[in-house]
């Protein structure tokens, strides 16, 4: 039996396609950073909840660490 239409390999349904947009994503990109934010981008399967947890644990921590530096610039 073949991949249906709308899911992908793992059975995950598919619900669009990101298109590229005309803005100045790159610009975006620095300016979020700039001021401590900028979440990862992407699909993310992690094998249990707890591992989950420590990566935003850690995503948050980094992003604290990243704010207070630029706010003391």
């Amino acid at each position: 039996m073949g991949v249906l239409p709308c899911y992908d390999r793992y059975g995950m349904r598919v619900v669009g396609k990101r298109e590229v947009g005309s803005g100045d994503r790159e610009g975006l990109d620095e300016l979020v950073l700039r001021f401590g934010g900028g979440a990862k981008k992407g699909v993310f399967r992690y094998r249990s909840q707890e591992e989950a947890n420590r990566e935003w644990e850690q995503w948050i921590s980094e992003r604290v660490q990243r704010r207070i530096k630029t706010l003391s610039e």
